[in-house]
């Protein structure tokens, strides 16, 4: 077993960072892709100032890798002293695995190629564009994918927002609207709770201490990824879909995980 523990900070943000770009190196040593989703992957993308104002505490890593890779990822991390929830992964393990820290302190969520929660996103074909982290379109879905948002959610997608520029490219600054709205444009359910929470996030924009500047940075990048989803093709299945609209539940309900 490797020295792990002494790795990690507890409760501590710059720790789990820091725990979450070793995995990446030591995994891509063996030539294993995996990649930071969730609060600490937006928290890695964003400047202190930004980390200063809507940071908070992270429990848990969260990753995504190729489910071809499941094998050698599981021989991985308990050689690094993870401890596996065993039912769970004996289940799930053909999408998602669950581990814990060697010292408990901490849990890592594993998904592989797709993350479904209230909706399905494919990520399989866009691991590797980025070096730690799923490209902002990916985080940011993850996070407007949520029916029942709260408000630490809604803080994760401001953090995102606040240091990413709308664009038709990916980038270490950059949120690829073209994406966004391509991926949403086939999902008529991800596009109706990714527009619900779209404007839920807008409304609470002047809750979150920011200053006049700000304010209006945020919602002028809000407005434009609504006119994006709005304005972008939509597939036959959307159509088609739309015309039964919230007559026919549009997303899955979520079983919480027992850690």
């Amino acid at each position: 077993m490797r020295d792990v523990e002494s790795h990690i900070g507890q409760s501590s943000e710059s720790g789990m960072e820091k725990e979450g770009r070793r995995l990446i190196s030591e995994a891509a040593a063996l030539g294993l892709s995996i990649r930071l989703l969730g609060g600490v992957a937006i928290w890695v993308r964003a400047s202190d100032e930004t980390r200063g104002l809507l940071g908070r505490h992270y429990p848990d890593l969260d990753f995504a890798a190729h489910g071809k890779q499941s094998r050698a990822l599981r021989r991985f991390l308990e050689e690094s002293g993870y401890k596996p929830l065993r039912t769970f992964n004996a289940t799930h393990g053909a999408r998602r695995l669950l581990y814990h820290a060697p010292d408990g302190s901490f849990q890592i969520d594993l998904f592989l190629d797709v993350f479904e929660m209230c909706h399905k996103l494919d990520f399989s074909e866009r691991l590797e564009v980025e070096d730690a982290t799923l490209p902002a379109a990916e985080l940011l879905l993850t996070k407007l994918q949520i029916v029942r948002v709260n408000r630490k959610d809604i803080g994760d997608v401001l953090m995102l927002l606040c240091d990413h520029e709308l664009a038709a490219a990916d980038g270490p600054s950059l949120l690829n609207v073209d994406r966004v709205a391509t991926v949403c444009a086939a999902d008529w359910g991800l596009y109706t709770t990714t527009s619900d929470n779209l404007g839920t996030v807008r409304e609470m924009v002047p809750d979150f201490g920011f200053g006049g500047e700000a304010i209006t940075t945020l919602t002028e990048r809000i407005d434009g990824l609504t006119r994006h989803l709005e304005a972008a093709p939509k597939s036959r299945t959307w159509k088609l879909r739309a015309k039964i609209g919230r007559r026919l539940r549009w997303y899955e309900e979520v079983e919480e995980v027992t850690r």
